[in-house]
């Protein structure tokens, strides 16, 4: 089954003021000027838009991204069709991508061990046993890239590098084998492109049955005018040559690589440096040696001398400043608009495995027009405060500081917020936000359709998805969007009237930190932790089950 391209060719990603509830030029606004000294802007234009969204064909326009009829990267992407893929490799390149370790409690035990001394010792989220960083790398998982032929809505190239990727979700995924794919068209072959993209990711969901927080997260960091990938979905199919015949690998999600291409295509250029950090903590300061910083901002352009000093710089101010020199220089490092609605989303999402976290899930970009550091969304699969999997961490999250959402120790975010002025327009924002883009109807309305429409997409081999809009949670299902966007509602909107403080998840400096605050957040694990919480837990699923399914008398 091929998609059916029937929207328009604009994107509103590539222009900040890009209607992305038409995909075209128009009066959209909600990522609007709210400085102080600047008047809100209505949303009249929104609520039109809005109304206009109602068949499932309008709901590319509603998420911002619109396909093309023209066969390049936009034929890939939207939310109204799918895309077919074929995977097919040989007996050998298929074995060259498998793991090379088997895990168990026990190893899972002594990587965390392993975490935690890097976390309190100043070390980074990269472990020794790996070149990759992340939580799969203290295991010693080296995702290894075999050749394969791939065909994609019905064109195929071969001699294609494909890999597994991933850390947590990797690790969750172990136990059914429904791993995440990373293809790269130009690992084996230097030039190559697929509809203009060099590199394609699809993403098993493991974490999200529902299939549907990584497409309503993007959509959001999208109105509030974050430049960030685009999505799809993608039914894939695998062949092993002589053992395995396009077995359906189910649905996943297609999902944009942040690179060179996507620099281009956004800025026009890509001269700018873009990092993806994994370390504990964010703009760590190192000192002068820019070898340190490699390690822990995982350059993926390569840095002139220029832009390496300017990282450093930023973070020695950043950690080193008194408030008078830091409130006079920051502007100069940081596009602190930008920052504060790429905060907002995050925090109206309860987003932890992310920025927020402090450990990775982000990219940092310096652009070069304005030589300021701007910050990119990666990874959403555990957001909308789906971080925790027991009641009162779910709770928790429903009701997240946002003036502490990344604890108090979260440097970056507390220094910013310290300026009364961009605290100030962080509330606006906030406020604004949960009126246009977080709207409760909105939301739910998008949530419904998109629900629906990837309900029908699942292939019968899949489990039955948690359901993401039923009006009463239950045990088996417990982690519903509907009811997560409706108690972050009341909680901000109860902090930004000063009746809450909210969860401050390290604890405030007045009382004791609460348990669950503890586990996430006491040595900047908040991402691992939850993720070897469900690791743990795949894996004790496994063993139940063989058990069960054991003979009598072995």
């Amino acid at each position: 089954m091929h998609r059916t391209d029937t929207m328009n060719t604009c994107r509103a990603e590539n222009h900040p003021r890009l209607n992305p509830f038409t995909g075209c030029d128009g009066p959209f606004h909600a990522h609007a000027d709210l400085r102080p000294d600047k008047r809100p802007i209505e949303n009249i234009h929104l609520l039109i838009a809005m109304l206009g969204c109602a068949a499932l064909g309008s709901l590319n326009h509603a998420l911002g991204q619109s396909p093309s009829r023209q066969r390049g990267p936009e034929s890939l992407f939207g939310l109204e069709g799918v895309v077919d893929v074929h995977l097919e490799l040989t007996r050998p390149q298929w074995e060259k991508i498998q793991p090379a370790v088997e895990l168990d409690g026990l190893s899972i035990g002594k990587a965390f061990g392993l975490m935690a001394l890097d976390a309190a010792t100043g070390g980074n989220f990269r472990s020794e046993k790996s070149s990759r960083p992340g939580l799969a790398g203290y295991l010693g998982i080296d995702h290894q890239y075999g050749r394969a032929t791939v065909t994609i809505d019905g064109q195929t190239v071969r001699d294609v590098g494909l890999r597994y990727k991933g850390n947590g979700t990797f690790l969750v995924a172990y136990d059914s084998r429904k791993f995440s794919f990373k293809i790269d068209f130009n690992e084996f072959q230097d030039d190559v492109e697929f509809r203009g993209l060099t590199k394609i990711n699809l993403h098993n969901n493991i974490t999200d049955p529902s299939l549907l927080r990584e497409a309503l997260s993007y959509q959001l960091f999208r109105e509030a005018g974050i430049h960030c990938s685009r999505v799809g979905f993608a039914k894939v199919r695998l062949t092993v040559v002589g053992t395995t015949e396009e077995k359906s690998l189910g649905l996943y999600t297609l999902v944009e690589q942040v690179d060179k291409r996507f620099l281009k295509d956004r800025y026009g250029s890509a001269q700018g440096l873009l990092l993806k950090p994994s370390t504990f903590g964010v703009f760590r300061y190192f000192g002068a040696d820019w070898a340190k910083y490699e390690a822990a901002y995982v350059p993926k352009t390569t840095a002139s001398a220029e832009q390496q000093h300017r990282v450093i710089e930023f973070a020695k101010l950043l950690h080193q400043s008194d408030d008078q020199t830091f409130r006079a220089q920051l502007e100069s490092y940081l596009d602190v608009d930008q920052f504060l609605r790429f905060l907002v989303v995050n925090v109206l999402l309860s987003n932890l495995d992310s920025f927020l976290g402090a450990t990775q899930n982000y990219y940092i970009y310096l652009e070069p027009q304005t030589n300021r550091f701007q910050f990119f969304p990666w990874d959403l699969d555990l957001s909308f405060g789906t971080f925790g999997r027991d009641k009162s961490s779910r709770q928790q999250l429903a009701d997240l500081s946002i003036d502490y959402p990344g604890s108090t120790k979260h440097t970056l975010i507390m220094r910013v917020l310290a300026i009364a002025r961009h605290k100030q327009t962080y509330h606006t924002y906030l406020a604004h936000y949960l009126d246009s883009l977080f709207a409760e109807q909105k939301l739910g309305r998008h949530t419904a359709q998109l629900a629906a429409f990837v309900e029908n997409l699942r292939v019968p081999a899949e489990d039955h998805p948690e359901s993401a809009t039923d009006e009463e949670p239950s045990q088996t299902t417990p982690r519903r969007l509907k009811q997560f966007v409706q108690q972050r509602h009341q909680s901000v909107q109860r902090q930004l009237a000063g009746e809450s403080r909210g969860q401050i998840l390290a604890g405030d400096r007045s009382g004791p930190a609460s348990m669950s605050a503890l586990l996430y957040t006491s040595t900047l694990l908040v991402s691992t932790c939850g993720l070897i919480y469900l690791v743990v837990w795949q894996l004790d699923k496994r063993k139940k089950r063989r058990a069960v399914e054991r003979p009598a008398g072995t």
